[in-house]
């Protein structure tokens, strides 16, 4: 919709339903990956970020909840903040978990995100992040609890509130791979806060609208094989492939694919990883059998090292993290055409 010359009144509503999909995705993706938390490690893609505009969303999606329960949501961001190097999808799913969670704790009162800096040098900064309100609070007793997966501050909580109980050891995981620790300060009646430290490399202008800028790509004409098994992600996946001119074949599982790649001359393959009767492990070691040629990547939702490794071991060049921005689908897809990165080495 976004590339669809919108109304500039529709512009901020596009971005808001942008952004909440990629919440609820990147929330999705986490809880299906969360039973691997413990046992491997979270691997993070820091990139040059302005963190006042990366989190200017945050108000336009959490207000509404907010508004039906009668409590204002205030954001406190220090006004010189600079660029920073940090993975932005991550740390937004710790916001976007801890504002979800102060929300649906507090009945009167508000909630607050309060983003500081606590001290700047030539190469780092020190931010100080806390979400805060004036909910329901929980004990002293409860506090170690909360990190638990599957678990609440007590069954009576469950009850009222629902919930997994997966959205803090989701938090805690991430923050943990970010070097830091989130700390709470609760009181049953009074509220919560939770907050953490992060020691970020500093990033420059330049560097930021090198990252942010638009490529012009060449892909005209270039053929490309789209792996994957669910109808959306195939749709969307085709719109975005053919608007940057790219000839799309579709295969809807690993065997298919496998046999398209042996009939045909593909410039690159996007293989997703979890399909019906093949995998895109097997059809990648299948493929690499009679062609170490055609690019393949992977298209992951999974940040832990175990399956980046799974994945290069099977004979593809890269992955791609799902959810991923149009532009930096092509720039990969772009890149593994251009590059003569053989199979079995990273190409991220």
């Amino acid at each position: 919709m976004g590339d669809s010359n919108p109304r500039q009144d529709q512009v901020q509503n596009i971005e808001a339903l942008n952004y909440s999909g990629k919440i609820l995705l990147n929330l999705l993706n986490n809880v299906l990956d969360f039973s691997k938390m413990e046992s491997t490690t979270i691997t993070l893609d820091p990139i040059p970020t302005n963190i006042m505009l990366a989190v200017k969303q945050i108000k336009k999606i959490h207000e509404p909840s907010c508004l039906r329960k009668g409590i204002t949501l205030e954001l406190e961001i220090d006004d010189d903040l600079p660029i920073v190097q940090l993975d932005i999808v991550r740390f937004n799913q710790v916001i976007n978990n801890l504002v979800s969670n102060a929300i649906k704790f507090t009945d009167e009162g508000s909630v607050t995100l309060r983003i500081t800096k606590l001290n700047e040098t030539t190469d780092t900064v020190l931010l100080h992040t806390e979400i805060k309100d004036t909910g329901i609070g929980i004990a002293q007793d409860q506090h170690e609890k909360v990190w638990q997966a599957f678990t609440q501050a007590s069954t009576s909580t469950n009850r009222l509130y629902g919930g997994t109980g997966l959205g803090l050891p989701i938090v805690k995981s991430i923050v943990e791979a970010m070097g830091s620790q989130v700390k709470i300060d609760s009181e049953p009646g009074v509220g919560s806060s939770f907050n953490f430290d992060l020691q970020l490399k500093l990033a420059s202008n330049d560097e930021l609208e090198q990252a942010t800028k638009k490529k012009e790509h060449d892909l005209k004409g270039k053929r490309i094989l789209l792996v994957e098994d669910n109808q959306i992600n195939v749709m969307v996946g085709r719109q975005i492939l053919e608007k940057a001119n790219l000839v799309v074949d579709v295969a809807y599982d690993g065997q298919e694919a496998v046999n398209k790649v042996r009939e045909n001359n593909y410039d690159a393959v996007l293989m997703d990883i979890q399909m019906p009767i093949m995998d895109g492990y097997t059809a990648s070691k299948e493929i690499r059998k009679f062609n170490t040629v055609t690019p393949i990547m992977a298209l992951s939702a999974s940040v832990f090292m175990e399956v980046k490794s799974k994945i290069i071991e099977s004979g593809m060049n890269g992955f791609i993290f799902k959810p991923f921005e149009p532009e930096d689908l092509l720039d990969k897809i772009e890149d593994a055409m251009q590059s003569n990165i053989p199979a079995n080495v990273v190409a991220n």
